[in-house]
């Protein structure tokens, strides 16, 4: 017969509440019993009922994550744009989750507050939002039980936010730019209100102004494609003085510009540098190669679902902002002095 909860309590020495609220993690234990009630549960291999706990502790011990979409969010059915990034920090975030004994499911951007509520999901993790989200709708948003990666523009509180210094790493990736003998480098960028992005605009835009630069700013539409880029760059290329860098707020952009630029003769790094502010396998394929910011996406998936966790566990833990560092890989298609 399988091992049960009374088996535990008995082997222990304590009661079944007790085995119980040690395995959920609720009321005060005494860190020796607690180690006693363990110690029983390891020796007796015993696995507890899911659905009792779910029961006992009104929790489904799952949480949803949803990537919030590109261009017209409420008609996709792509559950995660074609990137490395948003693939490590779902694996970052599954992981974590995990070890805890959560679940994560994954919801397509149109998921509404309706959608949401027949998983009885414990909390979610949305990533890149805007703020106008189905899930931040009066009768889904729960301040309580939702962390985002980047700051939702549209949306004044969180459980927890965490991500990058894009600002910072908007000046390390230019600071590198004109370390390499650039002078007039233009910024490419997408023009959805995410929150990274402005931060890299607003960063761009205050270092050249200390530096007596005019900005030089193109915009395309989300979804960020290669096509896009090369229509953009074209637009770049027409301007007199023509920016001697591109750096890209997308590795789908940078790539664009790159191939744009070999296609019209010109020479990578030595009259076009190419840059991103996300890096990605893919930057790696390329010859030259292109420099990239490594944002360490699958960190910010785990510190994610630890703030979610976190929360959940503790309902009074104030808001927090978690910050994950960044690192620059110089490449190829910028290292003109070496």
């Amino acid at each position: 017969m399988p091992t049960t909860i009374r088996d535990v309590a008995e082997a222990a020495g304590v009661s079944i509440t007790t085995v119980s609220h040690v395995l959920s993690g609720r009321g005060r234990i005494a860190e020796g019993t607690r180690r006693r009630v363990e110690q029983a549960v390891a020796d007796l291999a015993y696995r507890p009922n899911v659905h009792a706990q779910q029961l006992v502790t009104r929790k489904s011990r799952t949480v949803a994550i949803q990537v919030a979409g590109f261009a017209d969010h409420v008609s996709s059915s792509a559950l995660i744009p074609r990137s490395d990034y948003f693939l490590d920090l779902l694996n970052g975030a599954a992981e974590a989750a995990a070890e805890r004994g959560y679940a994560v499911i994954l919801t397509p951007p149109s998921a509404d507050a309706a959608t949401v509520e027949e998983f009885a999901v414990d909390g979610v993790i949305v990533v890149d939002p805007r703020g106008d989200e189905p899930l931040f709708s009066d009768r889904w948003h729960h301040p309580r039980r939702m962390v985002t990666t980047g700051r939702p523009t549209m949306v004044e509180q969180v459980a927890a936010v965490v991500d990058n210094d894009h600002r910072a790493a908007a000046v390390a990736m230019l600071e590198h730019l004109a370390e390499q003998g650039y002078r007039r480098p233009a910024l490419m960028i997408t023009t959805t209100a995410r929150s990274y992005t402005s931060d890299v605009l607003e960063a761009y835009a205050a270092w050249t102004a200390a530096r007596g630069m005019p900005p030089v700013v193109v915009t395309v539409d989300e979804p960020p494609t290669e096509n896009a880029a090369a229509e953009a760059l074209r637009s770049l290329l027409d301007r007199d003085p023509r920016p001697d860098a591109v750096y890209a707020s997308a590795e789908d952009l940078a790539l664009g510009v790159l191939h744009e630029a070999q296609r019209r003769g010109l020479r990578v790094p030595e009259e076009l540098g190419v840059c991103s502010a996300v890096d990605s396998s893919v930057l790696q394929l390329t010859s030259p190669q292109v420099t990239g910011m490594f944002l360490h996406p699958r960190d910010i998936g785990r510190a994610a679902a630890g703030a979610l966790l976190d929360v959940l566990d503790d309902a009074a833990a104030p808001p927090r902002d978690v910050h994950v560092p960044v690192e620059l890989f110089a490449r190829g298609s910028t290292l003109r002095r070496g």
